[in-house]
Order: structure tokens, then sequence, then C-alpha cells
């Protein structure tokens, strides 16, 4: 028996649904706040109430469809939260957590056949969703796989014929069907990314891997009973459970729990609810920071009236993406202790954390397992940087952060009904994240420094995604013969979308039309609205491999440098612009002085 199966053995009987159930029962913390919401509040004792509710409810429909014959007895009922943030998408995950069913969160901005694949390869028998979902549940009712009219309205008094209002299913009556016995290494929650085709990838959470995260919190971060957290990310994201809602859990804390992010309204909800401690990505954290500096004539007025505010309780963040010029504006502007910047992913098998004392640049000291890989599987050597943090050595430094970690782990057990695409991540003995990065050695000590995502993949608000499937979209507009699609630097965190397209002979390019041919895929197509792209790039030719794939290594590195490459035709959009414009020189001096003002210029010099 290997340590991963013996640690599975030991811990088996350890849960999420008992972690809760534990605190529900204890004295000290049974009347503590679990779940702010709005004006509302519940304690862990009310939150492990209305979690029972709702796996009597999940019991009731498991039962039913083992007397159906479509499910065998014993096992779990997978059920789909197509919800945005609420007090009902945590209610049914610790719901489905007390009775070893599985939580699958399906990302707000599935549409389409994408929704269809994710519904379908997760065999999903039971879909609970908002009313301003239906729309998008209608266009795919009758494909195959998808839970035809078993489903429930959570938010809403008008369902569908055939479809249940939740206050309707949670009166269900008695206690049917019998309990599923739940084991630590059972899935508990299944979050999605997206994978290298149409079908974004499953990735199940254990009960003993989000325990383990919020332990970690607590032992490496302190967070402690008298902490209050700030969720704000959406709760299909892994960044909500994993950095916000286990670590308050494992501490015995209390988290506020927003309907979506707001940054004009980070300040008010802080001070309100005594916030001391949030989970964030960069493009969010550097919205919240620009809400105050458009709201107050100055950084010195902005210190002054929140950094000794006496409903001002902040003392940490934790996240991923963020800058080290922004994080050090938040320190500053609420007077916080440290911010621990991550780096990860929803598999965490790598895992890093910025510490006090660590170079502000980096993600944290790489633990010995972490290696950098070149093309050839030839480790990296370190890198060599410049007065201005840039890499001298980039073609020999940079590649794919990889680690030597047994197939056979506790943090990541496959991707669900994936077993190619799994096996791909551990090609050759090692796990391999997808990630750029590359090491530099300060003081004797490796530190690690994310770089972005390989070809193949794109970083953006805190989300991976295909770049196939990007190119996918861009190749189906008129006059395109072929796409390439890759990320980006970005001048606040993480990366933009860029498009190479080679057009067919005689075929334009008209930025008018492209616009409204990618909002037209968003609204009736599936595509999600991050995947529009923010650059687009006219090329003669694009380099293929012997095998016709495109090469997008060069032009990647190449990205949008007009200094570099001033024949570039290029056409680009801004967050909110309402059509793509020429990127010119003067347009170029601009994004560049971005990139400078938060500490990012150098990223623009690889090309």
């Amino acid at each position: 028996m290997n340590a991963a199966a013996l640690v599975r053995r030991l811990l088996g009987g350890l849960h999420t649904g008992r972690l809760l159930s534990w605190r529900a029962r204890r004295g000290q913390s049974r009347h503590q706040p679990f779940l702010l919401w709005q004006d509302r509040s519940w304690s862990y004792a009310e939150v492990y109430l209305e979690a029972k509710r709702y796996a009597r409810l999940f019991r009731a429909r498991r039962q039913a469809a083992v007397d159906a014959g479509t499910l065998a007895p014993g096992a779990p009922l997978h059920i789909g939260l197509y919800l945005d943030n609420s007090p009902a998408f945590l209610f049914a995950a610790f719901g489905a957590a007390l009775e070893g069913d599985l939580v699958f969160g399906l990302n707000t901005g599935f549409r389409g056949d994408t929704l269809a694949a994710v519904l379908a390869r997760g065999e999903i028998r039971l879909l609970l969703a908002d009313d301003n979902k239906l729309e998008f549940i209608e266009q795919i009712i009758d494909q195959p796989g998808v839970p035809g009219r078993d489903q429930i309205l959570v938010h809403g008094d008008n369902p569908p014929a055939g479809m249940q209002r939740l206050d309707e299913a949670l009166q269900q009556p008695g206690e049917p069907g019998q309990r599923r016995r739940v084991h630590g290494g059972d899935p508990m929650l299944v979050i999605y990314t997206s994978g290298t085709t149409g079908v974004p990838k499953a990735i199940p959470c254990s009960h003993l891997k989000l325990l383990a995260a919020g332990i970690l919190m607590r032992v490496r971060v302190g967070t402690r009973r008298r902490d209050r957290g700030y969720v704000c990310m959406p709760l299909f994201h892994s960044n909500a459970w994993l950095l916000g809602i286990m670590p308050m859990l494992a501490a015995g804390g209390s988290f506020v729990l927003t309907p979506r992010f707001s940054a004009s309204g980070f300040e008010g909800d802080i001070l309100r609810h005594g916030v001391t401690y949030m989970n964030y990505v960069g493009q969010p954290l550097h919205y919240i920071l620009k809400a105050l500096e458009d709201k107050y004539p100055d950084a010195e007025s902005i210190e002054s009236t929140l950094a000794t505010h006496p409903d001002n309780h902040f003392r940490m963040a934790i996240g991923n993406g963020a800058s080290a010029v922004d994080r050090q504006k938040l320190i500053r502007y609420l007077g916080m202790e440290h911010i621990y910047e991550v780096y990860g992913s929803t598999e965490a098998v790598i895992s890093t954390i910025l510490m006090p004392g660590d170079p502000p640049d980096s993600v944290g000291k790489a633990p010995s397992k972490v290696l950098i890989l070149d093309e050839n599987d030839e480790q990296c050597p370190p890198a060599e940087v410049d007065a201005r943090g840039r890499v001298l050595n980039y073609e020999q430094a940079v590649g794919e952060i990889c680690a030597r970690v047994p197939r056979d782990n506790l943090l990541f057990d496959g991707y669900y009904g994936d077993p190619t695409t799994t096996e791909r991540k551990y090609r050759g003995g090692l796990y391999r994240s997808g990630d750029l990065g590359h090491i530099r050695v300060i003081k004797g000590k490796p530190y690690l420094y994310f770089g972005g995502r390989t070809d193949d993949w794109i970083r953006k608000d805190g989300e991976n995604f295909s770049a196939e499937t990007v190119a996918h979209f861009a190749q189906q507009h008129p006059g395109v013969e072929l796409a390439a699609a890759y990320g980006v630097p970005d001048p606040v965190a993480d990366e933009r979308v860029a498009v190479a397209l080679k057009l067919r002979g005689g075929a334009s390019f008209d930025p008018e039309k492209a616009f409204a041919r990618f909002m037209q895929q968003q609204e009736s197509e599936g595509m999600d609205p991050k995947w529009m792209p923010d650059f687009i790039r006219i090329v003669n030719e694009l380099p293929l491999s012997p095998t016709h794939k495109v090469l997008v290594r060069h032009i990647k590195q190449q990205h949008f440098n007009l200094d570099a490459h001033p024949d570039m035709q290029i056409w680009f959009r801004q967050r909110g612009d309402q059509r793509y414009r020429r990127l010119t020189a003067d347009e170029y001096a601009l994004l560049r002085q971005a990139f400078e003002t938060n500490g990012r210029g150098h990223l623009l010099d690889t090309g």
C-alpha cells in the first residue's frame, strides 16, 4: 500500500460534512456566524440544518433514480449547480457532502454545446438553476445526456412546465431512501477548467483535498476563529472554495458572501461586516484599487481614511495573479499585515505561497519537487536578470512548470470522465502544469516566478481555458483561412486573449464585422464572454509543424510589441469597448505606460 492509499484509509472517516456537523454541535462555535449574506447571517448550526434539508432532497432524488433503474444502488447522485452566488449554492454543496453525493459547479458562462457536453459527460441527473439561466437550458433541453426536466428552479417564481421550484422540492416529507456512507477520499465538488478541445475538463475535489486546503491556510497564514472572510469570487471557481470558504470552516471563522464581485462595493462591505481576510484573483484586486483611487483625491487620503478607520479590521488576503505593485498598494491603503500571493491550480498538485520576506514579485519558494523543463524535457537553468527584472536568458530559462509527483496522490485523482487527458498530465512520469515559469536563485534559495500559460492555454481573470477553443470560434469568421489563439501579457495580471488570422486570398479584415460576429457567437453559439479576443493580429502566414499544427510560440513571444515589430497589423479593444481599433505607436505607448506603472514593463521586452 503506497503512502496516498494509506492516508486515504486512515482518514477515510474525515469529510467536509462531518467537520460542519462538529462545528454545528460544538458549544464554542454552534452560534458563531458562518455565512453572512446581504442583511442575513446563518450560524454554523443553521447552515448545518439547511444542509440537512438539501441532503434529504438529494436522498429522495437518488432513491427515485435507483428505483427507476437509472442509477446503480449505492452510487452517488450527480448534481449540477448552474447558479450565481447565493446561500443556496453553499447549502446544496454541504447537503451533498452530508449525503456523499457529488456536486458539479457549472461555470455560468457555459452555453450551447459546451453546456450540453459538460452535463452529458458529468452524467448529471439533477440540475439546480437560476431563472436567468433558463433560456440557455431550453436551448439544449433535447440534446443527448441533458437531464430532461429533472431540474429545480432555485430563484424565480415561474418555472417551465415540469420544472419544480426549490421551496416546493425542499418540502419533501419523511426520510426517503438510505444514506450513503461518506469517505474522505470521495469527490465532493467538481470544478471546471477548459480542456484542449471544446469540452471543459472536470476536476474532482475530494473531501480530504478541500479539508487540507483549509487546514494549510490555518497553519501557514494563521487564519483564526475571529477572522471574517470576504468571498466575492464565483462559487463555481476553486479560488472561492480552496482559499475562501474552507479556510474559514477549518478555523471556525465566518465569511461574507456577495452575489457578484463589485469593486465599488468593496469598501462598504469590509467596513460594514468587519472583514479581516479575503481571497482574490489579480484583475478584481486591481479594480478594487482603481475604485478607491477614483473615489479619493490621492493615495495619502485613502491611507489616512481607511488604514486607521475604526471599522477596518482587515489584516490579510490570499490569492493569485496580483502584481507586486497592486499588493503593496492594498497593504498600504488598508494597513494590512501581508498579502499571500500563491501559485497553484484547481488540480493543486503544485502550490507555492509568498511568505513575508520572500521576493515580492515571486510566488514563493520553489519546492524541491518542482522542475522547469524545456520543449525537449531538459531542465532549464535558473534565470539571469538585469536591474529591471528582465530575464536575460529567456529562451533558456523559461519553460513548463513540472513536478515529480506520483500518479496516485491525495491532491489530484485525474479529470472526471477523461482518462486520456489525465494521462497526458502525467506524461513521462512527471506532472505537467501547463504553466510557464522560471526559477531565480536569490541568497541561495530557489524562488518560482510564474510566466503565464503554455501555448495551448490562456489564463485570464484567474481562469484557464483552451487556446484551441478560442481559435475554433475565430476560424468561423468570414474570410478567415486559418486562426491561432494565444495569451499575451496583461498590464495588471494574468493574460489577455489574442488571435492571429490568416485571411483567404482577396479577403480583408473588417474590425466592426469581427466584433459583431464574436458577440453573436457569445449570444447563440456557446462562446464564453471571457474568450472574446482582446487583440487581433493579421498575418500573411502562420508557421506549421510537420503535422500541420500551428506553432504559436514565436508570435506569442512577439505579442503586440510594436517597438520591436512596428510593421505588425494589430487591432485591439480595452475592457468595455464596443469595437476594435488599430493599435498604433501612440496607443502602444499608452499600453506600455500602464505596464510600467504596474511594475510589469519587463513582460513586454520578451518579443
